[in-house]
């Protein structure tokens, strides 16, 4: 303590120069917070919608990871009514489970024949109730979007589906959907005045499956797929309501409908099956045991287990290159408060040559006079960085209350720019701590030429 308060008087002695390294030193630390709260804030809202529409971990059907996108009949599950039971009866899964759900992909093409219009679509069939459920996941407590994330369909709904905007537009459904600031294709008039009857596989589902609804003013999609014995098949869909989705290829492509309704168009007369089950935890940290676990549960040889980084790849790498970035802005900042925190004690060394001396004639070891101007810059480390911090948190707030909102590359809706300090345990206290080691090492140099300055060429200085 009483190198400290020595240290402090010695501080106060050119306040101006003081509080220039101060300031430079609270710049540098309300940088790297402010980026990093904002880095922070994106990773667990990327993290956040995985987990709501993808859950943490996905069971497979053995090599459906690497061959199922080729040959999903091949490789579809149709026990997975049983795999379910385990997975919900198991006491250790259970305490950790929050959701579990069959889901089914597809690929096919989307005919609204009414309109002329037709275009490829992706497809993903799931349970409205369960998917409601994973959709409120929030385990962080971020308010991601102002977009409502409800599919607004319920388990009753078993002919009805949900578009995105881009894809409404394509089909020329914006009238009958009542979406704003979405047009119908002029050209669509033209051509319906001038051509009679259209042929289209519409007529494919009157034997089969007959329309659901007989009324014409219900906007309705006809989907054609193939099974998974390789037949074409087609069904009739009610399209529910239109929404934003979050990429542009969600948007322009993606067709969210009742599972029964996928089995239908996939399975047909026979066996039902699903692509998967998605399974959502109450905490991303469990994820891990709950693998294991179920690595235990079910059979290597039939089945796989996958984290949602291991099927959406882009999750990881996306860590990596903000990590990075962040890596390299730090670099940045403390390289700055670095040659600051050396040029003010160099400064400080010079104006006190003479009192060195003094102070070694008397007797005063030079670990010391090395002590002395270390805890000098100890001391304006910690003042900075703790000024830093606290306008940070001070900043992080006024940004957070403002809710502005940006819209990512190859995103549909926008989303809230946030700042978040204390989402990760231990970004706040490392980034304090390490500016505070960058101070206290940057003033070693000149307090090391202190210490071994010659007593009798530092008396005689002036």
């Amino acid at each position: 303590m009483r190198f400290l308060s020595i240290a402090y008087r010695n501080i106060c002695r050119n306040k101006r120069r003081s509080l220039m390294t101060v300031l430079a030193i609270a710049v540098s630390s309300v940088s790297v917070l402010l980026f990093g709260g904002n880095l922070i804030s994106i990773i667990y809202s990327l993290q956040t919608g995985y987990v709501r529409t993808a859950g943490h971990i996905h069971i497979y059907k053995r090599g459906y990871s690497r061959f199922g996108t080729a040959n999903p009949g091949a490789y579809a599950m149709t026990d997975y009514e049983r795999v379910l039971s385990i997975v919900r009866g198991d006491p250790e899964v259970k305490r950790k489970l929050r959701a579990a759900m069959p889901f089914m992909m597809l690929q096919g093409i989307a005919g609204n024949f009414k309109a002329n219009a037709s275009q490829g679509f992706t497809g993903i069939g799931i349970l409205p109730s369960q998917m409601t459920r994973f959709m409120t996941w929030d385990q962080y407590h971020l308010k991601v979007t102002k977009a409502d994330l409800s599919l607004g369909m319920g388990d009753q709904d078993v002919v009805d589906g949900v578009i995105g905007y881009g894809m409404a537009e394509n089909m020329k459904l914006c009238k009958e959907l009542k979406i704003e600031g979405c047009a119908d294709d002029p050209a669509m008039k033209k051509d319906n005045a001038g051509s009679g009857k259209t042929v289209d596989f519409s007529a494919l589902t009157d034997e089969d499956f007959p329309p659901e609804t007989a009324n014409a003013n219900i906007p309705r999609l006809d989907l054609l797929a193939a099974t998974s014995s390789g037949v074409p098949n087609v069904v009739t869909m009610t399209v529910h309501n239109a929404r934003r989705f979050g990429s542009n290829a969600q948007n322009n492509g993606l067709v969210v409908m009742h599972l029964d309704m996928a089995q239908k168009l996939i399975c047909g007369r026979g066996q039902p099956s699903v692509t998967g089950i998605m399974i959502q935890l109450n905490r991303t940290d469990d994820m891990d045991a709950v693998i294991k676990r179920l690595q235990q549960l079910l059979p290597a040889s039939d089945y796989e287990v996958k984290s949602f980084g291991e099927v959406s790849p882009m999750y990881n790498q996306t860590i990596a290159m903000f990590a990075t970035t962040f890596g390299f802005v730090a670099l940045i900042m403390g390289v700055i408060v670095l040659f600051t925190t050396i040029n003010t004690m160099s400064m400080s060394v010079m104006e006190r040559v003479s009192e060195i001396g003094t102070a070694r004639a008397l007797g005063l070891r030079r670990s010391a006079i090395m002590t002395q101007f270390v805890a000098e810059g100890f001391l304006l480390g910690v003042i900075g960085a703790t000024l830093g911090t606290v306008l940070a948190l001070a900043a992080s707030a006024v940004i957070n209350w403002a809710e502005l909102a940006w819209t990512p590359p190859d995103y549909a809706t926008p989303v809230l720019l946030s700042v978040h300090l204390f989402l990760s345990p231990f970004f706040l206290p490392a980034c304090w701590l390490g500016l505070i080691a960058v101070t206290t090492l940057s003033s070693f140099f000149p307090a090391r030429n202190a210490a071994h300055m010659p007593i009798v060429d530092a008396l005689r200085h002036h």
